[in-house]
Formats: C-alpha cells, structure tokens, sequence
C-alpha cells in the first residue's frame, strides 16, 4: 500500500509540473503573438498614413454663402463671386490631379 501513495503522489506531481509547463508555453504563445500583431498594426499604419482632409477654396466658400444669404432675393448680385469660387474649384482639382491625388 505504501507504493500506491508513492505511484499517486509521482502522477499528480507529473500532472502539476504538465500543467505548468502548458501554462508557461500558453503565456509565451500569448505574447509572442501580441507582439506580431502589434508590429503588424505599425507597419499598416506606417505603410497607409492617415488621409488630411483639408477643404480647398473655405475662405470664398464662406464668402459665397455670405453674399447668398444677405441678398437672398437678387443670387445674382453674387455671381461674380460664384465665378471665383468655381475658378478656384477647379484649380484645386486639376492640381490634385497633377500631384496623383
């Protein structure tokens, strides 16, 4: 009977030592692959900047939408404005264009 206890103390001593050494391995799997994704997530970024919106032509934007509300009944009188900020527009498209955006 005395061996018994010794086979049954080896096999759970065997089986906390497995339980361990998977745990062990579970957190190294774990971190290792934090770290892959983690260099992934930088390298994409890296690669695919951030798109800058920037709005072309807001000053006679701004001045348009002024010129329209104030003369509401005569849109006419802002013509000439509308004329620049479609100029401008269209400056600003050939020019993106040009560049490859």
């Amino acid at each position: 009977m005395a061996k018994e206890h010794v086979v049954t103390g080896v096999y759970f001593n065997g089986k906390k030592n497995l339980t361990s050494k998977t745990e062990r391995k579970s957190s190294e799997f774990y971190k290792v692959t934090t770290e892959q994704y983690q260099k992934a997530a930088e390298e994409v970024e890296a690669k695919f900047k951030r798109y800058e919106f920037r709005p072309v032509c807001a000053d006679l934007q701004a001045r348009i939408l002024q010129c329209y509300r104030q003369n509401s009944q005569q849109t006419l009188g802002c013509s000439a404005l509308a004329s620049q900020y479609m100029h401008c527009v269209r400056q600003a498209k050939q020019s993106m264009l040009e560049k490859g955006g």
